[in-house]
């Protein structure tokens, strides 16, 4: 059964995309963040026409403009560009941005608000 969420893909298993629960993605944090997000934040990660509940499992790497670049923050504030690691609470079929811009991009929610929207960098087995 097709629905419209549905990947059609090739038969073949190396031709297919990745099913995966975790990703490396870069995110540009919106600039009026009520709650600054920290490793461990829940959120909803919107792609395409579904939402899935996520997790920021690691936070690698925040920049703002202007400033030097920060190795594993503990913190993330407005209007920074930082690179985290998601987990998801299910699979999905997700690329890496450079494969498929379509299935690499994604919009993160928490409360009814959008708090960054991202690029998927690398998907994670």
């Amino acid at each position: 059964r097709v629905m419209s969420w549905c990947v059609i893909c090739h038969p073949h298993p190396s031709l297919r995309p990745k099913v995966e629960q975790r990703f490396e993605a870069r995110i540009s944090v919106m600039e009026r963040l009520a709650v600054p997000m920290i490793r461990g934040s829940q959120v909803l990660l919107h792609m395409h026409s579904i939402d899935v509940p996520a997790v920021l499992s690691k936070l690698l790497l925040s920049e703002k403009r202007g400033e030097n670049p920060r190795q594993n923050p503990r913190v993330l504030t407005g209007g920074v560009t930082a690179t985290v690691e998601i987990t998801l609470s299910e699979r999905l079929v997700i690329e890496e941005s450079n494969e498929c811009k379509a299935l690499g991009r994604f919009v993160l929610r928490r409360g009814g608000d959008t708090i960054a929207v991202g690029l998927i960098d690398k998907v994670l087995a």
